[in-house]
């Protein structure tokens, strides 16, 4: 049983809504995934470069099929990104940026400069024996 439909002055049968199918040109990237409605496809990675035809049913955008000179098509299944596999994992404390209390350069030279300084205390001046030779 056919069954017309009346609408803004078109006649459809219940055939043509049935299996009516917008089709779209998309390039699949390095990844071999496609970008669709803002969500990402996985596809086959040697079409990985490849301008390839998806077709989808306009009531539900979410199931496309895949078709490409050569290849049976196929559907294209949506990437799952895991928990695990976060855009920025977090850093170790030891790796994250910190506030310097001191300067490395400044206590370098702090302690040459008393290594200096107790050298030069212990070294003999012989100034103080001829002041006491002159009296």
């Amino acid at each position: 049983m056919i069954v017309i439909y009346y609408h803004k002055n078109f006649f459809l049968s219940l055939t043509t809504i049935l299996t009516h199918r917008d089709h779209e040109q998309r390039k699949v990237d390095k990844g071999a995934c496609i970008s669709f409605r803002g969500k990402r496809y996985e596809t086959n990675p040697s079409l990985i470069g490849h301008t390839v035809e998806i077709s989808y049913d306009p009531a539900t955008p979410e199931q496309i099929t895949i078709s490409y000179q050569g290849m049976e098509p196929f559907t294209a299944v949506p990437l799952k990104i895991g928990p695990y596999c976060d855009k920025r994992p977090t850093l170790p404390a030891s790796m994250q940026e910190q506030t310097p209390t001191t300067s490395r350069f400044l206590d370098a030279l702090e302690i040459h400069h008393k290594q200096n300084q107790q050298q030069m205390a212990d070294a003999i001046s012989f100034a103080s024996y001829r002041k006491e030779a002159n009296d």
